[in-house]
């Protein structure tokens, strides 16, 4: 036994790897992407259908094209850190930008008919329940 190490505690684990997920963890973090890039794309042709000229609205199309580009750039390997702080960062940018611009939203019908509650789902379903599946799953590597 190493002098440092204590009794009972359990052998040194580089830090990366708890973050690297390669089995079933990954096969349901894949599929909750998968769903979720597949609402974003919807959003962004709902997006264009409206045709607005609302600067906002673009705003939010370059979040979303960055949001696919990033789960279109997973390997088998998921690095789960990076994942939930990119999704941190997206949950919160989008949560900003929603109260940023909801007098807006709410001042154009289809925007807040149609393109509202898509945006609710994506942001408040779906990339809460991918941040929520992986800290439940990670919370005994901390």
């Amino acid at each position: 036994m190493d002098a440092e190490e204590l009794p009972g505690e359990s052998p040194h684990v580089d830090e990366e790897e708890v973050w690297i997920w390669k089995n079933g963890l990954v096969v349901r973090t894949k599929s909750q992407i998968e769903v979720l890039t597949k609402k974003v794309e919807i959003f962004n042709c709902s997006i264009e259908k409206i045709d607005s000229r609302s600067g906002y609205l673009k705003d939010m199309l370059d979040l979303n094209t960055e949001l696919t580009g990033y789960f279109s750039s997973i390997t088998d390997n998921v690095n789960i850190r990076d994942l939930f702080d990119f999704l941190t960062i997206c949950f919160c940018e989008y949560d900003h930008f929603f109260k940023e611009n909801q007098e807006q939203i709410f001042l154009n019908e289809e925007e807040k008919n149609v393109l509202l509650p898509i945006a609710y789902d994506i942001v408040f379903n779906d990339i809460k329940s991918i941040l929520d599946f992986i800290d439940n799953n990670t919370g005994n590597y901390s």
